[in-house]
């Protein structure tokens, strides 16, 4: 979506060390930009289960659990829908099943309107979402 030159799109951006705790910050920071913005209900379930899941999958792979980056998310709304940049500059797919059942990401798939997960091109791993303010 392209805002014209006099449209304020709102705006979130933030960084927080990739650590365990800092999953349910960024999930509380993103939930109350996301309220705060018209979304309840389902709509606001589905982005925050997308913003914990990539938040964890931060935590537990970029990194190797040792917590030595940052989780980086920024989010912005217009024309009724938010979109979500979860993304670290960590290691990078490694082609491999990691721990846990991998559920979490489809269901994230599931309550998207769109959601591609991507190395960068500098290292590390982005989730790109998008979501309907209201359901």
């Amino acid at each position: 979506m392209s805002a014209s030159p006099n449209t304020f799109v709102p705006c979130l951006s933030f960084a927080l060390p990739a650590l365990p705790a800092n999953v349910g910050e960024a999930h509380r920071r993103v939930r109350a930009f996301a309220a705060s913005h018209g979304a309840i209900g389902e709509a606001l379930a589905c982005i925050e289960l997308a913003v914990s899941e990539a938040a964890a999958n931060v935590v537990l792979h970029a990194y190797g659990g040792s917590g030595a980056g940052v989780v980086r998310i920024d989010a912005d709304v217009e024309d009724g829908e938010l979109e979500l940049v979860v993304a670290d500059e960590g290691v990078g797919f490694a082609g491999e099943q990691g721990p846990g059942l991998g559920l979490g990401l489809g269901l994230v798939r599931h309550g998207a309107l769109a959601l591609e997960i991507r190395d960068r091109p500098l290292g590390g791993v982005e989730l790109w979402a998008r979501f309907a303010l209201a359901r």
